[in-house]
């Protein structure tokens, strides 16, 4: 009965850290593809640099995480998992720019949602 509820406990584990590492790996991805349709051409390059930094530091940072093991088991896996939902969520958040004009200046991305629609047909 213990080895059972072991295993179960050993691949609910893995799950939930998989679920993590999908989050993280999707609001990574996002960096680049949104970071390049929202920023204005005039600032795009050093917001994608910023962006790419701030993604890198996560990246050193992450070996790090299994040392919170010692305040509270199951610590590293849950700020994994929140951190990911709270990043995909916040993704959400974005305006969307399917069939719109990126912006060229900074008052354009701020208005982003109120440009005007483009027919992909026509171009």
């Amino acid at each position: 009965m213990h080895a059972l509820f072991y295993t179960d406990w050993y691949v609910g584990k893995l799950i939930f850290y998989l679920i993590g590492k999908f989050g993280a790996t999707a609001a990574f991805t996002n960096i680049y593809v949104l970071t390049s349709e929202i920023f204005p051409t005039t600032i795009r390059h050093t917001f994608m640099g910023l962006c790419s930094t701030v993604g890198r530091l996560g990246s050193i940072i992450a070996p790090q995480v299994p040392l919170l093991a010692q305040l509270w088991t199951p610590l590293p896996l849950t700020s994994f998992a929140v951190m990911s939902f709270s990043a995909a969520f916040l993704s959400m958040l974005f305006p969307e720019t399917l069939n719109r004009k990126l912006p060229d200046t900074i008052e354009e991305a701020e208005n982003i949602a109120k440009l005007p629609k483009i027919d992909p047909l026509l171009q």
